[in-house]
């Protein structure tokens, strides 16, 4: 692998993953059934969009951009990177939105054979300085709004790492910066290295549990995760694809702004999201398949808009986390098939359904786990679980990371002796061979030496008829250790009484040890950049409440 070393000024001191015994052997095989290929990033992205021709490729507001173009802007952006010093193996920081400038950045760092890291707009300024000093990058794109680029302009100073800045054409630019527009070149560019298994995209998280970590990809494992989904759901060249999630996250990034030239896909960019909004480019683009975080789909299903409108182009979509009311919701009124989609920076997007699968799997899992890819449920002691119980869902294959940059002890620790990685979370296997995701680790409520899942009491509740959102968690009990409470948004906004759910509860069959001793109805819940609900803050709310 092409990583950074220490007496590299421009590279990143990190250090491939410990091998399994069987990790040659395992790549290999990889290889010979077609899960990895010889090419890199954009000798692929280069394929498809030739084949594409002048078909648009990007739409950004009221911009558009054909496929031949895209080629032609995003090697001319790659031009004016290497003649601002930028040599391939160097990472290239890309702070900004979904839009053509971050896309043709993305585009031109594969070109290039840079190291492309997203980062979401949201980052503060003291999370860009720890990302830029830890990936020595060697230049920052700031292609955010006024208030983003001086974020990252202050993160680069707070980083002393010296790294070249370009910011938006809109922003005054300051001494030593460039603009964007003028990140534009001529010229031949330095021979690519074509290693498919080098270092090639950085994910960085958000950081909540300590600093961000570089979660790092090469060309073989974004493009598997991509092709794989893409073959399971039938998704390919003409159709159009919603990009929603955020920028700087795997859901924008891989399954967005790269599926798209990749797969030669139409993408339908939103800077910033919005439930009506999403309605109206679904309707007016002819959107046929998208990716929906449960707060998206909350959003566009509350949109007064979508009644009236004409959504019946979109005909597929991939769904995390969504319970299986809420995905027959989405069924009745939005999109007949909707997907599930299980995954994790660290192992991109390895789970989901067919069209083929009945309504069990559908509805009621997180998928099987794609062709390739290898899924254990263990207990405690490393041990398998039986089918139908809870253990810790172990995974490796083909879109496995190749570890956190920069973070060799971390790395190591992520794996077990054989190379799967430890995801954190629980789940249990299903009657057919379906995953089913169940909570975090760190989630499990343990009352007075039982165990309460709070995925399966979170599924139950989702069916009342009054829970819009709900969030189980456990708060601390100086005799049981900790008690369930329940955590609730109501469809109508009126209270809902600690009584009202247990008659639910007993009238569902759930077993009395798990009922929740607690219920606290909100307005909103906390979440994290990714949209995921932050139960450590609820949990701070809760105790603000007494």
């Amino acid at each position: 692998m092409n990583l950074m070393t220490p007496d590299d000024p421009g590279r990143s001191p990190a250090g491939p993953l410990p091998t399994a015994p069987d990790s040659a052997e395992r790549s290999r095989r990889y290889y010979r059934d077609g899960y990895w290929r010889d090419d890199d990033l954009w000798a692929s992205l280069e394929a498809m969009a030739r084949r594409q021709g002048g078909r648009p490729a990007l739409i950004d507001g009221e911009r558009s951009l054909g496929f031949d173009a895209l080629l032609d802007e995003a090697r001319a952006v790659a031009v004016g990177l290497h003649q601002q010093g930028v040599q391939p193996g160097d990472v290239v920081l890309i702070h900004g939105r979904n839009g053509i400038p971050a896309t043709l950045a993305l585009l031109a760092c594969a070109c290039l054979g840079a190291v492309m890291a997203p980062v979401p707009p949201m980052f503060s300024a003291a999370q860009l300085g720890v990302i830029c000093r830890n990936a020595r990058a060697r230049l920052v794109l700031a292609l955010g709004d006024e208030r983003e680029v001086a974020a990252a302009l202050e993160g680069v100073r707070l980083a002393a790492c010296g790294a070249q800045v370009v910011v938006a054409d809109d922003y005054p630019a300051e001494d030593g910066c460039l603009t964007w527009s003028s990140l534009r070149g001529e010229g031949a560019l330095p021979p690519r290295p074509t290693d498919a298994d080098a270092l090639a995209l950085l994910v960085y998280s958000s950081g909540t549990t300590g600093a961000p970590k570089g979660v790092m990809h090469s060309a073989n494992t974004v493009r598997y995760a991509i092709e794989q989904r893409a073959r399971m759901h039938g998704v390919g060249a003409g159709d159009v694809s919603l990009v929603a999630s955020q920028f700087g996250f795997v859901g924008s990034i891989v399954f967005g702004l790269l599926a798209g030239p990749l797969l030669g896909l139409t993408s339908v960019l939103m800077r910033s999201w919005s439930g009506d909004d999403a309605v109206r480019l679904i309707e007016r683009h002819r959107v046929t398949y998208g990716l929906l975080m449960p707060t998206h789909v909350h959003d566009v299903l509350a949109s007064p808009l979508l009644a009236d409108a004409d959504v019946g182009c979109f005909q597929r979509c991939a769904m995390g986390g969504l319970s299986r009311s809420r995905r027959l919701d989405v069924r009745q009124r939005l999109c007949p098939n909707p997907f599930p989609a299980y995954g994790m920076s660290e192992c991109l997007g390895f789970a989901s359904c067919t069209p083929g699968d009945d309504d069990e799997a559908l509805l009621g899992s997180d998928g099987h786990p794609f062709p390739g890819t290898e899924v254990r449920l263990v207990d405690d002691a490393g041990a398998p679980v039986p089918a139908g119980q809870v253990g810790h869902i172990l995974v490796r294959g083909p879109s496995r990371f190749l570890g956190y940059y920069g973070a060799d002890a971390l790395s190591a620790a992520a794996l077990d002796r054989e190379g799967f990685f430890r995801t954190g979370d629980l789940g249990r296997q299903g009657a057919q061979g379906t995953l089913h995701y169940v909570a975090r680790e760190k989630d499990m409520i343990r009352r007075g030496g039982v165990t309460i899942v709070p995925g399966d009491l979170e599924a139950v509740l989702y069916g009342h008829p009054r829970i819009e959102h709900v969030a189980v968690v456990g708060v601390p009990d100086e005799r049981l250790g900790e008690r369930a409470c329940a955590c609730v948004i109501t469809r109508d906004g009126a209270p809902l009484s600690l009584d009202d759910l247990r008659l639910y509860l007993e009238a569902k069959g759930v077993a009395r040890y798990s009922w929740p001793e607690r219920v606290e109805c909100f307005d909103g819940f906390p979440r994290s950049a990714s949209l995921k609900v932050q139960k450590n803050v609820l949990l701070e709310w809760l105790g603000a409440r007494g």
